[in-house]
């Protein structure tokens, strides 16, 4: 297929009214930008043994920086790095816990109410926003905080996001900052960005290519270890913005449970892809290449992806960068605002007026 009547075609725009695709297209500048921010306060660089646990506040696009630290110091940080989606708090906080809540808007309920919670048992508490009550609290109590851009949605803000919590991580002493990594992974970042934009056509666009596959079944995104965060990134990116229920998995575990599952009847109605990568092993490649086999049997099909660079931080953006571009031409495939959450905000309204 050289070209595609929807995905190349001259009335592409108008399923884009909000230009949703200058948001990924922008994301490598985003990652760029992020360089420069820095905290409102300066720090004294922790000592050795005072912070034995990471603890991040965040809910949903806000909570994916946290996911892909997460990621990235998997086997490199001697800190466990825990992610707190909720308006409760994890066992164990106290003040040896390095506490960050994220928010973009600044007024999420459930990490306000967290942090609420939490400030009166961790003393090293900062904060990543935009403004909004978060903003305040950094002004009226001193906390330590990075003001990160505003006008994006916050599952487009990766970037500011991700590179703010390095930045905190840098100022505390815990791990430098990673300037070899970001090297190396911020023009791979930018040639995937202008390789997977709407003026490349389908024949040359693999994003293109991969949401035309995806589009008639219902996608299930399979990572390993390492691409596990990514693959959760897909399955939300993908509900958010093309209104398209997706699920994620994670390998050897679904070995164990998840994959019995695929002998049901309906299996022949979702499309798995498989998130690969080049650092995954011996083991778990051969793990990975007899599941495929096995459920290519049952399921309506199958695709690999491959992560892309040298190093981990470049292989992991690879694959969001990807995931986020099919997510945006499954929405255009669909015939729906990538932009707008109609659902997410009705709930929001409903809650907030509930008596």
């Amino acid at each position: 297929m050289t070209t595609h009547p929807l995905l190349d075609g001259p009335n592409f725009a108008e399923r884009d009214p909000h230009c949703f695709w200058k948001e990924l297209e922008g994301f490598p500048s985003q990652c760029w930008a992020a360089q420069d921010l820095t905290l409102s306060r300066s720090q004294t660089p922790a000592t050795p043994g005072e912070v034995r646990q990471i603890v991040i506040l965040g809910m949903g696009g806000s909570a994916a920086g946290g996911d892909l630290l997460r990621a990235y110091m998997a086997g490199r940080l001697p800190i466990p790095i825990q992610i707190s989606r909720g308006d409760g708090l994890p066992a164990g906080l106290g003040p040896e816990t390095l506490l960050v809540a994220v928010s973009y808007s600044g007024n999420t309920e459930e990490t306000l109410t967290a942090l609420a919670d939490a400030l009166p048992k961790s003393p090293m508490a900062f904060v990543v926003t935009t403004g909004g009550t978060l903003a305040a609290l950094v002004e009226r109590q001193g906390l330590p905080g990075i003001l990160v851009p505003s006008g994006l949605m916050p599952r487009s803000a990766l970037g500011f996001l991700f590179f703010s919590l390095l930045k905190i991580l840098d100022a505390k002493g815990i791990m430098p900052f990673p300037k070899e990594d970001v090297a190396e992974a911020l023009p791979l970042v930018e040639q995937l960005a202008a390789g997977f934009g709407p003026a490349r056509p389908i024949r040359d666009n693999e994003a293109k290519r991969l949401a035309v596959a995806l589009e008639p079944r219902i996608p299930v995104v399979y990572g390993g270890p390492t691409t596990a965060m990514p693959a959760y990134r897909w399955k939300t990116q993908i509900e958010e913005n093309a209104k398209r229920l997706a699920l994620s998995g994670v390998l050897p575990e679904l070995n164990h449970n998840e994959v019995e599952g695929w002998a049901d009847s309906e299996a022949r109605r979702f499309h798995i892809v498989f998130l690969r990568d080049r650092g995954e092993g011996d083991r778990l490649a051969r793990r990975m290449a007899v599941t495929r086999d096995l459920l290519l049997r049952r399921v309506g099909d199958v695709s690999e992806v491959w992560s892309r660079g040298e190093g981990l931080l470049a292989r992991l953006l690879s694959l969001i960068v990807l995931g986020d571009w099919v997510s945006y031409y499954l929405a255009s495939l669909r015939g729906v605002d990538p932009w707008t959450i109609p659902a997410i905000d009705e709930l929001k309204q409903r809650l907030r007026i509930a008596p």
